[in-house]
């Protein structure tokens, strides 16, 4: 071997250093030197064959990326996964393809920064739909602060069967099912029914039209100024939404010229203005969780006091289903996202920038409501605060969520003996075996993110007891809950989780648990030295899950106050 003196050592460093080796990997794949003079603009698109929400997305991206030529860039895409769970061929008992759900935004998050960290491109557009595929765009941007813009798929368009705008497969199932067991509808005839409206319960791509987790993130991203005007609300086989394609990619470039990168846009307050926009429309559950975690990454501060306090102080103006009778192309209609900040603009902060490089006061300026039954003034609301409330109590020191708007009010005081499951499956076997009954409060535990593990989000139950008619009963779990969970109350998100010790874990049957909007808290009629005493008893269920991505969660995973996400910060 040559020893180098420390002039060939100098000499072999210039060299080294001068030495561009990507071009050979990325002139092998077809670019020419003009291509790499121009600012590189990547584009994650979530585009699925199988995805109604996201089946359009190739054809946007596309157009994103012939603006993006035109403008001055070259554009490089690259996929994130994006399944759906209404995909999985599972019976109705199963409980286990859920705990792969919000996974999925971590792997996303995680792809993104990989991906990127090798790109080492200028600018990012992030070109998704659904509930865990916009907040996993989310966290991956948040780990490389550059100039970013998202370019969202939109609401499909709603269908109909009989009288029913549908906007969610279970506006059919739950309906025929009572007809079925009133004797209304024969079970053939319901079998055909459901045949025949598998293909047009929706009548073009996009999210499920109603105010569910996907539809709730999308708001929030518009509402944090980091889409274009419209993007979120307008449906996904919309023409206009070619138009926002286009756009994008000339703003995309505008934005890394100007060096505008995603922490001059995502602040303290343009989160709070999300969080606002989600309590005035009653968004998901999920979408509350989503922004606590992105928050997190952000480094901004946000506890669930502050979340509540936003809550207290912003009226709910837009009903939406499944709160109330309109879809999410109504909502887009009658002015959408700008639209509802305009009606907030006395509690929103107007001076957040955006990715058309004006703030939101600016932005606002020339906004309108079209429809007033749809969006409403804060002075005429549907009620006086927010849709989503945080709950404490001796059950839920660290928080829980209710969403009270998809109940009648008076069952938002509710009392009553516990009946507790260990499993979802046990759950629905506990109400088809008739052992739920009415009055009953459903206790549902080991579903958070490190029991479950993974967090498994629970719907069949509350579409259960609905479509049961057993409404007079209530859950309470420290599970998540879809977006389009309604016809029964529901507390979930209990923090601390059973499995690492939360109250939760030592509710036995027929304790008196009182679940109380007005107090906001969920509590368990024992003194706290009974629940000391039952706790230091208590030892965890073994794992269900012992291999594969689960056991990270299992391992690793935050509790909800903490944005149940997985350990990336040292």
């Amino acid at each position: 071997m040559v020893k180098l003196n420390p002039k060939q050592i100098s000499k072999a460093l210039k060299i080294l250093n001068r030495i561009e080796a990507h071009k050979f990997y990325w002139k092998a794949s077809g670019y020419i030197d003009k291509d790499l003079e121009k600012p590189i603009i990547a584009i994650a698109n979530s585009m699925q064959d199988a995805g109604v929400g996201h089946v359009h997305l190739r054809e946007l991206a596309k157009h994103v990326k012939e603006s993006v030529y035109a403008a001055g860039g070259t554009p490089i895409e690259f996929n994130v996964i994006g399944p759906c769970a209404g995909y999985a061929k599972s019976p109705a008992t199963d409980d286990i393809t859920l705990l792969y759900d919000l996974p999925q935004r971590e792997a996303i998050a995680d792809s993104i920064e990989i991906q990127m960290m090798n790109y080492r491109a200028d600018g990012l557009v992030c070109i998704g739909t659904c509930d865990k595929i916009v907040p996993g765009m989310w966290l991956g941007a948040a780990r490389l602060n550059l100039p970013t813009i998202f370019l969202l798929g939109g609401p499909a368009i709603p269908g109909k069967w009989r009288d029913i705008e549908t906007v969610f497969p279970t506006n059919i199932i739950i309906k025929g099912m009572n007809m079925v067991l009133s004797g209304e509808l024969s079970e053939e005839e319901f079998f055909k029914e459901v045949n025949d409206m598998e293909s047009c319960w929706i009548t073009g791509c996009g999210a499920c039209p109603e105010l569910t987790t996907a539809n709730t993130t999308m708001i929030a991203t518009e509402a944090m100024g980091l889409c274009l005007p419209g993007v979120s609300t307008t449906p996904g086989n919309d023409m206009e939404k070619i138009r926002q394609s286009r756009e994008t990619g000339h703003t995309i470039i505008d934005m890394v010229h100007s060096k505008l990168k995603l922490k001059k846009i995502v602040t303290r307050e343009s989160i709070s203005n999300a969080y606002r926009c989600i309590m005035a429309v009653s968004g998901s559950t999920n979408g509350i969780l989503h922004l606590l975690s992105f928050a997190k990454v952000m480094n901004i501060a946000f506890t669930v006091d502050d979340i509540q306090d936003i809550s207290d102080s912003t009226p709910y103006i837009s009903p939406l289903r499944p709160s109330g009778p309109y879809s999410m192309v109504d909502f887009h209609k009658a002015g959408g996202v700008i639209g509802l900040l305009y009606r907030l603009k006395e509690l929103i902060n107007l001076n957040c920038s955006t990715v058309v490089g004006i703030d939101l006061k600016e932005l606002l300026s020339n906004a309108e409501v079209k429809d007033s039954s749809i969006i409403r003034s804060v002075e005429n609301p549907i009620h006086p605060t927010g849709g989503i409330v945080v709950l404490k109590g001796n059950l839920a020191p660290e928080g829980s969520l209710m969403r009270h708007t998809v109940i009648e009010s008076r069952k938002a005081e509710f009392s009553g003996p516990a009946i507790c499951f260990d499993t979802q499956f046990n759950a629905l076997m506990g109400i088809l075996q008739g052992k739920v009954q009415s009055g009953h409060v459903m206790v549902i535990r080991y579903q958070g993110p490190r029991g479950a593990p993974g967090y498994s989000e629970n719907f069949k139950i509350v579409l259960l007891l609905d479509a049961l008619g057993l409404n007079d009963v209530a859950v309470v779990a420290d599970s998540r809950f879809s977006g389009a969970t309604e016809g029964a109350l529901y507390v979930g998100y209990v923090s601390p989780e059973a499995y690492v010790g939360g109250p939760l874990a030592i509710v036995k049957d027929d304790d008196i648990i009182t679940i109380s909007l007005k107090k906001k808290r969920v509590d368990v009629n024992l003194d706290d030295s009974e629940i000391t005493a039952r706790l230091k008893d208590f030892l965890p269920p073994k794992p269900r899950i012992k291999e594969g991505v689960l056991v990270d969660w299992f391992e690793n995973a935050t509790q909800f106050h903490e944005g149940a996400m997985l350990k990336r910060k040292l």
